[in-house]
Parts: C-alpha cells; sequence; structure tokens
C-alpha cells in the first residue's frame, strides 16, 4: 500500500486505494489508520485522500545507511565528486529499472531531478546497461524484453538488436556510456562495482553536461575516471583481482 501511494502522482482515495490493493473498504481503511497512525501517512481533512508522509524517507535513509555497500563506497563518491567537480551516483538493478543507492551531486544543473531512492529505466541508462551486461546474456534479454520501451529523445536505442549489440560493446570496453539517450544535456559513463566473488553488485556512473565536455573526452578522460573510482570501490568490499608477471 505504500509502494501504491509512493508511486501515485497525487493523493488518492480510501476506494481507488481500496480498488487497486483488492481489499474491501473496511480492510484497507484499517491498514491506512494503521499507517497513518505511525506518521507513514498523511490523510487530508477535507479531501479525505491520502499520500505518503515524509517518515517514510527516513525508512529508505535507513536502510541505505546499514547497507554494507552503501557505507563502503560513500566515501569515495564523495572524494570523486569534489575532485572532479561533477555528479557521481551509484545504483542497483531491480526488476527492468535501477534504483538509486547513493548520489553525491553538484551545484550544476541538470534538468533530471533525482535523489536516492530514485529509479530509471535500465534499458536507456548507462548504469542500466553495466547491470544488464553482467548478467548472462538470456537473463539480460528476458528483462530488456519486459521493459516498457520510451523514446526518451531522439538519441533513444529501443530496438532489441540495438540494445543487444551495445551490452556486448559494454562487455568488452568494461564500461558504458550514455550521451544524450536520456537527456540530450546528459553524458553519463559508468563502470561495475564487484564484490570479493567477482560478481557486479552495484554500478558507478559519472553524469556531467553534454555542453562541457567534446564527444572525444568521454572515452578518453571520464571513463578512465570511473573504472577507478569503481575499482576502489570493489576493492574495499573485498574484490581482488589476480594479475598476470609479464616475465612468466
Amino acid at each position: 500500500m505504500l509502494e501504491l501511494l509512493a508511486q501515485s502522482k497525487e493523493p488518492m482515495t480510501l476506494s481507488k486505494i481500496s480498488a487497486a490493493m483488492g481489499f474491501t473498504l473496511p480492510t484497507a481503511y484499517r491498514f491506512l489508520f494503521t499507517l497513518e497512525s505511525l506518521e507513514f501517512v498523511e490523510k487530508d481533512p477535507e479531501t479525505k485522500t491520502y499520500r505518503v508522509a515524509p517518515k517514510v524517507l527516513g525508512l529508505g535513509y535507513g536502510l541505505f545507511q546499514s547497507y554494507d555497500l552503501w557505507q563502503a563506497a560513500h566515501p569515495y563518491l564523495v572524494r570523486a565528486s569534489r575532485e572532479y567537480n561533477e555528479t557521481f551516483n551509484l545504483a542497483i538493478l531491480d526488476g527492468v529499472e535501477i534504483l538509486y543507492i547513493d548520489r553525491v551531486k553538484t551545484r550544476k544543473i541538470l534538468t533530471i531531478s533525482l535523489e536516492i531512492g530514485s529509479k530509471l529505466p535500465a534499458y536507456c541508462t548507462s548504469m542500466g546497461r553495466v547491470l544488464l551486461a553482467s548478467l548472462p546474456k538470456g537473463e539480460a534479454i528476458d528483462i530488456l524484453a519486459k521493459s516498457p520501451m520510451e523514446q526518451m529523445t531522439h538519441r533513444t536505442i529501443v530496438s532489441p538488436e540495438g540494445l543487444s549489440a551495445i551490452l556486448e560493446e559494454v562487455r568488452e570496453k568494461g564500461y558504458a556510456v550514455n550521451n544524450g539517450e536520456l537527456a540530450l544535456e546528459l553524458i553519463s559513463v559508468a563502470a561495475p562495482v564487484r564484490d570479493r566473488d567477482g560478481k557486479v553488485v552495484a554500478a558507478l556512473n559519472m553524469a556531467v553536461n553534454a555542453a562541457q565536455y567534446a564527444t572525444a573526452c568521454v572515452d578518453e578522460e571520464l571513463a578512465p575516471i570511473v573504472m577507478q573510482v569503481a575499482l576502489k570501490i570493489s576493492h574495499a568490499i573485498g574484490f581482488y583481482e589476480e594479475t598476470v608477471d609479464d616475465d612468466e
């Protein structure tokens, strides 16, 4: 019920909530009364509608703070954002979407407003593509098949063939680039974060204003930065990358 109210763009009446949840009116009212008593839901006394209350934010933030990955990664995002004066994000895969679990942003203005807990489609985001590319190919294809494809800009790639080719390129390069597919003024570069077993558990990205960077800079300058920060986080959570001695 909290998820229903959180996803609604406007407050909902008891009857709409009841119908959406498949509950009887008394059952829906009982749940809402409990949530309201716990201050997770607010009721407008005039319109008799319900919406989530600010206290819900505390639940999510508390979860992220207790999350080992968040605790290990956050200092690196802060340091990278200060050093390069750009926004750095961390996300995990949640169904067909990515879920932002950390975000350290600058004062530079971007039209996309995102916070910790925000979600975006995986198919058209750099972090989503990194996470999809880390999965077995069949599983990644299934997720793409279930994704509602929307042409965010004229650059957005929505064809199965085009997306499969992109994921293959991500596997080869070790990072993903999104240039104007989510928003025309936005460029983002993402790299995988791995755990002690080498499994990709999250993706890190650097988001910049496209007007401030030449296209050539993305691969030559931004990608190495993002990959280095992602690797540092991976090391912090136990990832060990074996190296081969050239003399052997």
